[in-house]
């Protein structure tokens, strides 16, 4: 039995079937119940296709990955081509083939004409009449570019009617992708009745964070020949999640870079709603106060100044050549310390303070004491990421958003004699996942590194343990994670 459970596929029936065991037992105190799910059984979705030799034989065994309904992905398993429905794998293959990227404006508004007979939609479905009205009336504001809320009593069928406009949209040539965001009691009748009454590919996202995992490598990008995601090119039309995952996690969709406000707002968990307004104001009002009280080299501090100073026009700072990178790091607590306080020309010049002053944006003083003792690690880390980002991975660092495989992209790395390693594995690879790592998803968090399926570490060591890179992902220092993302 231990050898059997040692292959993934083998593994995951003796699971089904030890889960069927176990509600075997409930049945004399609910008779009633159901001895297992039969939805367990059903392919809901073919995700991927592998071929292989049988090592006896030497023929071709082509096997399938399976999601099936009502399971989560993580627990899709490969299964044998005779085994998997032959509907679910023709879905599979068409959703294979790249579609031809076209651009198509929406409508002028003067084009809109009411519908007045309901299309036959998939399985034969048709509008009821006052579904219709309903419909229509989403249609023309669409087509006015007006914001509107269809609001009707419950079992009216308003999941219809959206779906439905969702669909004349897409049949105007707008592929998408679309956006539902839903309550999580809802989102399993959304995705039903997208695939009861249109041919639109919609995908729910949610689940732990494997299955979320699964889902991005599967589910949201079309791929090139070597396997590296196309970026924008979307797989699906449709993406169904619940507000709190939108806020929480799916990359794919935000297309976050390093160094946005909206990266800092996303990865933190703040009790206020906060815009990416706020959220650049008190980045800002961190490191000016990390600036105040900063114990070390002046070329550093002038440094942090210029990087966090804005720009007239909104853009980035140039600062690639700026001695303040090439300043040795101070070490120890040796040595004279100094007030390092900002020159008077460069506060009197610095308007924008008058927004991001850190005596009124910080008002907590016991934070603000805890902020002075670590102002040196704080901008220290900031000043690394952006020499990582400037001076080592240059382009590779937009590409690495886009998700392209650690392995494909140019890092010049310096010639090093692998003796002394963490691990036998660890190699010239490893070395560039890790400075990729830590550009991605910060100082530390060597679990979703770990996890990460664009660099070396997943395949060499597997899934970190989820209970440790949730809590990894969900608790800050309170000091650097904020300005760390700010300008990296």
């Amino acid at each position: 039995m231990e050898e059997l459970e040692k292959d993934p596929r083998i593994a995951q029936k003796i699971k089904r079937f030890r889960n069927k065991q176990a509600q075997m037992k409930h049945i004399f105190t609910e008779p009633d119940e159901d001895l297992f799910n039969p939805d367990y059984v059903e392919v809901d979705r073919v995700l991927e296709v592998a071929h292989t030799k049988d090592a006896e034989t030497g023929e071709e065994v082509t096997h399938y990955l399976v999601k099936w309904c009502s399971l989560p992905y993580e627990e899709s398993t490969w299964e044998l081509e005779e085994d998997v429905d032959p509907a679910k794998v023709k879905e599979f293959e068409s959703l294979q083939v790249l579609p031809e990227i076209k651009h198509v404006e929406r409508p002028a508004s003067d084009s809109w004409q009411k519908l007045e007979k309901s299309r036959e939609y998939k399985n034969s479905n048709q509008l009821r009449e006052y579904q219709l009205e309903g419909m229509n009336w989403l249609l023309f504001n669409w087509y006015n570019r007006k914001n509107c809320i269809l609001a009707d009593e419950m079992g009216l069928g308003k999941t219809i009617q959206s779906i439905t406009f969702l669909s004349e949209i897409f049949l105007r040539g707008i592929h998408g992708p679309f956006l539902i965001i839903a309550p999580l009691s809802t989102i399993t009748n959304w995705e039903r009745e997208f695939r009861t009454w249109t041919e639109m590919n919609a995908i729910v996202y949610h689940g732990s964070q494997i299955s979320r995992q699964m889902i991005q490598q599967y589910e949201m990008v079309y791929r090139d020949a070597q396997g590296n995601p196309l970026s924008g090119v979307f797989k699906f039309h449709v993406v169904i999640t619940t507000f709190e995952m939108i806020l929480a996690d799916c990359p794919e969709l935000k297309k976050i870079h390093w160094g946005r406000w909206k990266d800092i707002l996303t990865h933190g968990r703040f009790k206020w709603h906060l815009n990416e307004k706020d959220m650049e104001m008190i980045c800002r009002a961190l490191l000016v106060y990390c600036v105040k009280h900063y114990k070390g080299d002046e070329k550093i501090k002038s440094f942090i100044w210029e990087l966090i100073t804005p720009t007239k026009d909104g853009q980035a700072q140039t600062l690639q050549n700026h001695s303040g990178l090439s300043a040795p790091v101070p070490r120890g607590r040796k040595g004279k310390k100094t007030k390092n306080q900002l020159l008077l020309p460069e506060l009197k010049n610095a308007d924008w303070l008058a927004t991001c002053n850190p005596e009124v944006v910080l008002h907590d003083d016991g934070y603000k004491k805890h902020l002075k003792q670590h102002c040196n690690k704080v901008l220290l880390r900031v000043r690394m990421l952006y020499y990582l980002k400037a001076e080592i991975l240059g382009e590779a660092a937009e590409k690495a958003f886009e998700g392209t495989p650690a392995r494909e992209l140019e890092v010049p790395l310096p010639d090093i004699d692998y003796v002394e390693i963490p691990v036998d594995w660890w190699d010239a690879e490893a070395d560039k996942s890790l400075l990729i790592g830590v550009f991605k998803h910060g100082y530390e968090r060597y679990n979703a590194m770990r996890a990460d399926p664009a660099l070396c570490f997943l395949e060499k060591v597997g899934m970190p343990d989820e209970k440790s890179l949730s809590a990894e992902q969900g608790v800050t220092d309170g000091t650097s994670d904020i300005p760390e993302r700010q300008h990296g």
